[in-house]
């Protein structure tokens, strides 16, 4: 079965550690995809998303602003972050890892997710199949070209390199 990701009820959300101390969160607004679930055979389930770099809301304009240029995400040359599966393994009925592709600031690399199936329902105005899964990963945004950052007293740098992936995806049928 095919399903769309919806972007009204989805959301990718990362999380920094900002001069070691505490952490800035940040999310993307704007997410498209698909899930092709196979229900006999789970493992040869696969998807792919991406989501708009400009989209990019962390509650503080001026951040959100350095964030979209050249330091960071360079939102002018690299509109969007994707992902496509390459593998499933299953863990149980609810939990799997989902390695693939990863693609963001112009470099492609390899990640697992570890993947939780959070449930299924009607969509009670076109009676469509809905699923929800949620899932987490650790990247290292230097891995990505990212590698901008400020040292500060002793030499402790102001943000973290270790960077907190979630996202959390409703998805509906394709009819």
């Amino acid at each position: 079965m095919l399903f769309t990701i919806d972007p009204l009820h989805s959301l990718v959300e990362f999380r920094v550690q900002h001069l070691k101390i505490s952490i800035v969160k940040g999310r993307f607004s704007e997410m498209h995809g698909t899930i092709q679930l196979d229900a006999n055979t789970p493992e040869k389930t696969t998807v792919q998303a991406a989501v708009k770099t400009e989209s990019i809301y962390t509650g503080a304009s001026q951040r959100d602003a350095h964030l979209r240029s050249a330091d960071f995400f360079d939102v002018a040359k690299y509109p969007t972050i994707s992902f496509e599966s390459t593998q499933m393994r299953l863990v149980d009925q609810t939990r799997c890892y989902m390695e693939g592709l990863f693609s963001m600031h112009g470099v492609t690399r390899p990640i697992t997710f570890q993947v939780t199936y959070t449930g299924t329902n009607r969509d009670p105005l076109t009676n469509a199949w809905r699923i929800g899964i949620s899932a987490t990963t650790k990247i290292d945004r230097r891995d990505f070209g990212m590698g901008f950052n400020r040292l500060i007293t002793d030499g402790i740098a102001a943000i973290g390199n270790e960077t907190i992936i979630e996202i959390h995806i409703e998805a509906i049928q394709m009819l």
